[in-house]
């Protein structure tokens, strides 16, 4: 315990050394942003598709968004509907994501702009956007199948 007490902060001795005698801590807009594409069917994760886009001041705006979703849920030969949007950008303070240790993802519940806060240029690449998509494949049974056959056997029988 004592000893978790003096790492914690010799680390934020450290830290505090690097950003004042450093530029590694700087923060700038993010210009690029990575957007994956999760495929699903019957929620089971098939494949993901990864595309980088440029940012506009650290914006994606919905257009931009929504061109990229129509043009990738298309897969496979098969068409996904999304089931959810969630950004990922680190914008914490290096110290307080040291201490906290907190994920900070979004979550959209329509679509819209997603602007990203400047953020220490080290992290920009982990800036990312998540499309989950889902296809429910319909699943073949023997009912289903002996189903069809009855049905195709009486519509015989009425023509002859």
């Amino acid at each position: 315990m004592i000893l978790d007490n003096v790492v914690d902060e010799n680390l934020n001795e450290k830290i505090e050394k690097l950003l004042k005698e450093t530029s590694i801590f700087n923060k700038s807009s993010a210009e690029m942003v990575n957007i994956y594409f999760f495929y699903s069917v019957n929620q089971t994760l098939e494949e993901y598709t990864k595309i980088v886009v440029p940012l506009k001041g650290g914006n994606l705006n919905k257009d931009d968004l929504l061109t990229n979703i129509l043009k990738y849920r298309l897969h496979d030969g098969r068409r996904y509907m999304i089931n959810g949007i969630y950004s990922y950008h680190f914008n914490s303070e290096i110290n307080t994501f040291l201490k906290d240790n907190v994920c900070s993802t979004k979550e959209y519940s329509q679509m819209q702009d997603i602007k990203f806060e400047p953020n220490i240029d080290l992290f920009h690449h982990y800036t990312s956007i998540f499309i989950l998509l889902n296809n429910e494949k319909t699943r073949h049974t023997k009912k289903m199948h002996e189903s069809k056959e009855s049905t195709s056997k009486r519509k015989t029988n009425k023509i002859i």
